[in-house]
């Protein structure tokens, strides 16, 4: 790809700058670009870094990559997260992590492994193509001025030559030691984790080997380990580092083969990366600045455990960029306020369930991991020993989302909305492909008057409903299942696929209306406009669908 002439840029002006165009800044840029932002991304490194280090992302995230219209693109290096175990050192089950069977909730496996430097290339290559962003790599931010009114000065690493940039917003996806973070001197709240840990990947040979059929986490104190299942023949392997020990002393290639000599000998695989990082629980004690915001590791890193730090990453991008988009296309300002007050609670909750769970695994005083042992072991034969891994992770509690008179969120609001599967045309596709991109209405058995609709028109929301003529059906019966299991006729659903509320009748409905009209509305708004979030107009009930795309099997 040309790269672009860093001249021509010279006091530009621009409706976003993204610093770090790793998954989560670029990912930010692809989003902010399908609203039809300006948006300039930049990154020191010429092209992705050339190694994976995430490994996982969950059915919020390939939803986001759906919406992005990458699914198809990014399939080959993707694949169904294998269940997980903990296991005692004499191979005694002690905990299995598992995801909810088929049909999946969200259209999507609730679990995926994939493979980073691809699937940053085709998002790179998907922004790049979009006519409102511009990406610059080679390049790095040497100041920030005044972040209510950001100027930015970037220089072309390369060549030294540098140029003034003025944003509106900014946003620093760049990374834990974000230059962005500390330009605006915000501090970390420590959430007391820190682990030395070395990462292997491997490219398994033609020669068959006995390797463990799911993800395996040893909890044996003579040194806690992880074995992961990835797509096609890569595997990783994760080693505990143990007092005394340094980074120098064990990435060295004969103890990498000593430590996966249980496994694998020479031959057997190519080592493709080994690396060694210190595991951390920290939170950024502010995610915002005037009109610049962090995101991804730049506010919060997550120990690995339950491959959660891309995945919280890209909520961070998904939550952020329907809001800035919003404002900047005229929406009330107090949206991005919501950002912080969503994501960081919990991204919290994320992090301390990650560390208690890392505590576990990371024991290597005997007398105690016996102890943890009978303890989980005792859970495993009363029929406590399986978890959900999305049972643990709690909805946004606050923020943009319905509110009941009492103070506390109305049913369904902070949870992610069901994706079914739908027959448009004669052809089976995900529902997201035909909602678009702005606030919605989705009903199933509410009679719904001529008033609301009319209410709806209003506040240019598209009504979508099922088992009416002309209506949508769905392939089976999930979504229908999830709205009679909660006694639910009706859900808002935001841009970024989070339910604003849910309702069982028309005043509930109602109410819910006016309380989001304070978020929906627009400045100066009338009905003359094409459209308010994305590309196609909003009046219609109903869109054309996009092409459809089709999850891994």
């Amino acid at each position: 790809m040309e790269k672009i002439d860093f001249r021509q840029l010279a006091e530009a002006d621009f409706q976003v700058v993204v610093i770090g165009l790793g998954p989560v800044g670029i990912t930010l840029c692809n989003l902010l670009g399908s609203f039809g932002i300006s948006v300039l991304g930049i990154d020191a490194r010429d092209d992705v870094f050339a190694l994976p280090r995430a490994i996982g992302m969950d059915h919020e995230v390939m939803r986001v990559f759906q919406g992005l219209g990458v699914a198809d693109d990014i399939a080959s290096v993707v694949g169904e997260y294998r269940d997980s175990e903990y296991r005692a050192a004499d191979g005694t089950l002690l905990r299995r992590f598992i995801s909810p069977a088929r049909p999946h909730k969200l259209g999507w496996p609730a679990y995926l492994t994939f493979v980073q430097p691809p699937l940053e290339r085709i998002l790179r290559d998907k922004a790049r193509n979009l006519p409102t962003v511009t990406i610059m790599t080679g390049v790095e931010m040497v100041s920030l001025d005044d972040p209510a009114s950001p100027r930015l000065l970037i220089r072309e690493i390369d060549t030294g030559d540098t140029m003034s940039v003025n944003a509106t917003f900014v946003v620093g996806c760049d990374g834990g030691n974000s230059f962005v973070r500390r330009t605006l001197d915000i501090g970390f709240e420590d959430l007391v984790f820190d682990q030395p840990w070395l990462v292997i990947d491997v490219v398994l040979g033609d020669e068959e080997v006995n390797l463990p059929e799911t993800n395996v986490q040893f909890c044996n104190p003579a040194r806690p380990h992880t074995f992961v299942v990835l797509p096609g023949n890569l595997r990783r392997w994760e080693f505990m580092l143990l007092p005394g020990e340094t980074a120098e002393m064990i990435n060295q290639p004969e103890r990498i083969w000593e430590l996966l000599s249980p496994w694998l000998k020479p031959g057997q695989a190519e080592i493709w990366r080994s690396a060694t990082y210190r595991f951390h629980a920290l939170v950024a004690e502010s995610w915002r600045k005037g009109n610049v915001f962090l995101a991804g590791d730049a506010c919060h890193m997550t120990p690995p455990f339950l491959a959660q730090g891309m995945v919280q990453g890209i909520k961070d991008a998904s939550n952020l960029g329907w809001k800035i988009a919003r404002v900047l296309q005229g929406g009330p300002a107090k949206l991005l306020d919501t950002y912080e007050q969503e994501r960081r609670p919990l991204v919290h909750k994320v992090i301390s369930i990650t560390k208690s769970l890392g505590e576990v695994i990371c024991e290597i005083d005997q007398e105690r991991a016996e102890a943890r042992n009978a303890a989980m072991k005792a859970l495993v034969a009363e029929g406590k020993g399986t978890v959900v891994r999305q049972s643990l992770f709690p909805p946004i509690a606050d923020g943009a989302i319905g509110f009941a008179s009492n103070g506390q969120p109305v049913p369904g609001a902070g949870e992610v909305c069901p994706q079914p599967r739908v027959v448009v045309g004669g052809k089976s596709i995900l529902f997201d492909d035909v909602l678009g991109n702005d606030f919605v209405v989705i009903a199933k058995g509410l009679n719904i008057t001529d008033p609301v609709r009319n209410q709806l028109t209003q506040l240019a929301i598209a009504l979508f409903e099922f088992g009416v003529a002309d209506g949508f059906e769905e392939e089976e019966d999930m979504f229908e299942s999830w709205l009679s299991e909660r006694g639910f006729r009706a859900i808002v659903v935001r841009p970024d696929r989070v339910i604003f509320g849910a309702i069982s009748d028309e005043s509930e409905l109602t109410m819910l209306l006016e309380q989001l009209a304070g978020w929906a509305a627009y400045a100066n708004d009338d009905h003359g406009r094409t459209t308010a979030l994305g590309h196609r107009s909003r009046h219609s009930d109903r869109p054309h669908p996009a092409s459809p795309r089709s999850p891994p099997t």
